[in-house]
């Protein structure tokens, strides 16, 4: 590759990987080797190793069912949250269309303490979520 002037093909690099070494494990450090892979998230042995070897840094993720549920059942909390929202509006409409001052009165006043308890179980999941997220952040570690 002398002639860097060459019309054709790919661009020379610069600093090309020509080295190879070859490496056998036994049974048990295969075994090993492949549960630090996958704990890694990696998919290429090759630039795992060379990681490990180099002492670049590599991430190992742990996952947590608990977590996975948790966040799932907090979105369809949130999600029957919205469904509430929109059925608020309807109500409080059809209140003021269908009935007297007096009774839209007592019915808005029965809406606005379920309202304020729906607020009060509001803080209590976002204090659980922060109590999640601090014990998750102690495990991740």
């Amino acid at each position: 590759m002398t002639n860097l002037f060459c019309k054709g093909g790919r661009p020379p690099v610069a600093n090309k990987c020509s080295h190879h070494v070859k490496v056998s494990f036994d049974d048990l450090e295969w075994d090993a080797l492949t549960r630090m892979m996958e704990k890694a998230d990696e998919t290429v042995r090759a630039t795992f190793i060379k990681r490990l070897v180099f002492g670049k840094p590599f991430k190992v993720l742990t996952t947590d069912r608990s977590l996975a549920v948790y966040c799932a059942k907090l979105s369809e909390f949130f999600a029957q949250y919205r469904t509430v929202g929109v059925n608020y509006d309807l109500v409080v409409k059809e209140l003021r269309t269908n009935f007297t001052e007096k009774k839209n009165m007592m019915l808005l006043y029965k809406l606005e303490k379920a309202t304020i308890e729906m607020a009060k179980i509001t803080a209590d999941v976002r204090a659980l979520s922060l109590q999640f997220d601090e014990q998750w952040s102690l495990k991740s570690r």
